[in-house]
C-alpha cells in the first residue's frame, strides 16, 4: 500500500510524528509532502522513500480546484494521512476527487485538552495506543564533538535566557569541556556569543550526523533538541513554560530539567555532573 503523509509542522513536531509514520511504513512505501528540509530526516531515517515540497505539486489548489499537477501526483497513492486542519473538508474532498480512496486529516498539534505525550497523539491518529521513542538511524559524523549548546528554539518564550547559557558554558569550560555553539534555521534573530567555536550552518540531516557523535547536547524545548535525542546523543533538555510531559524529547539518553520559571546555570551544571552518560 502506497501512503502519502502531509506534514507542515516544525522540526520537533515532525520527529514526534515519526513513530506514527514508521508504523504506516510497515504497510508499504511512504512519501512525504511538506517542507523537504525537515522531511529529509524521515527519508534519511528510512521510514519514507521521498520528500516533496508543497509548491512543487501545487498543493494550494486543494482549496479551489485541484490542478492537473496535483491530481497526477495524488493518483499514485492508496491512502493519505494529512496533519493539517481541514475544518471544512476541502483537503479530504480534493484528495478523494483526485483518486485517493482513503484520506484522514488531523490537526497538526494535539488538542489543548491532551494530557499525554504528543507522540502518543500522532500514534492515535494511525490507530496505535502509544508511540515508542523514535531512533533516527544516522551514522556518527567525524570528528567526535564534546558538548554542543543550542540556545534557541522556534519561540522566544521557550528559550532559557542567553546569559544563562553563557554562564553555563563558562562553568563547563573551567572543567575542561569543549563547547560548540549551534543555531537553527528558525532562529534568525538568535545572538550567539562572540567568543567560542560555532558549528557552521548545515542541513538538518548533516547536523544529525554531527550530533550522533557528540558527547552531550544542551538545549531548550526545540526541534534541534528533539533531533539530538532522536539520533541517540546524550541530551539535556531545558524546559520553562512548556510542559515536558507532552513535549519532552524521548529516549534513554534524555534528561529533562525544569525550573520555576527556569533552572539556574549551577543547577544545570549539577545535572550534567551527576549523570555518567553526560561525561
Amino acid at each position: 500500500m502506497r501512503t502519502l503523509v502531509v506534514h507542515t509542522g516544525g522540526i520537533g513536531d515532525f520527529l514526534l510524528t515519526c513513530p506514527a509514520i514508521a508504523r504506516l511504513a510497515n504497510d508499504g512505501p511512504v512519501t512525504l509532502l511538506g517542507r523537504p528540509d525537515r522531511l529529509a530526516l524521515g527519508v534519511a531515517g528510512g521510514i519514507a522513500e521521498a520528500a516533496h515540497d508543497l509548491d512543487s505539486v501545487e498543493f494550494s489548489s486543494v482549496f479551489a480546484q485541484p490542478s492537473s499537477r496535483l491530481r497526477n501526483f495524488l493518483a499514485g497513492f492508496e491512502r493519505a494521512f494529512v496533519w493539517m486542519r481541514d475544518d471544512d473538508g476541502a483537503i479530504e474532498r480534493a484528495f478523494r476527487e483526485s483518486g485517493v480512496p482513503e484520506v484522514r486529516c488531523f490537526p497538526g498539534l494535539p488538542p489543548g485538552t491532551w494530557d499525554r505525550h504528543a507522540s502518543d497523539y500522532y500514534a492515535a491518529c494511525v490507530g496505535e495506543s502509544a508511540a515508542p521513542a523514535f531512533r533516527l538511524a544516522l551514522a556518527p559524523g567525524s570528528p567526535a564533538r564534546d558538548i554542543v549548546i543550542h540556545p534557541g528554539s522556534g519561540g522566544r518564550r521557550k528559550n532559557w535566557p542567553a546569559g544563562e547559557f553563557e554562564a553555563l558554558a563558562r562553568l563547563l569550560s573551567t572543567r575542561g569541556r569543549q563547547i560548540l555553539w549551534s543555531a537553527g534555521p528558525a532562529e534568525e534573530g538568535l545572538s550567539l556569543p562572540e567568543t567560542g567555536d560555532r558549528l557552521p550552518e548545515m542541513p538538518l540531516v548533516a547536523l544529525g550526523h554531527v550530533l550522533a557523535n557528540t558527547a552531550l547536547y544542551v538545549g531548550n524545548d526545540s526541534g534541534i533538541t528533539h533531533l539530538a535525542a532522536s539520533v541517540g546523543c546524550p541530551t539535556l533538555a531545558l524546559f520553562g513554560p512548556t510542559d515536558p510531559r507532552i513535549w519532552a524529547p524521548r529516549g534513554p539518553q534524555v534528561r529533562v530539567i525544569q525550573g520555576r520559571p527556569w533552572p539556574s546555570p549551577r543547577e544545570v551544571l549539577m545535572a550534567i555532573e551527576t549523570e555518567s552518560r553526560f561525561d
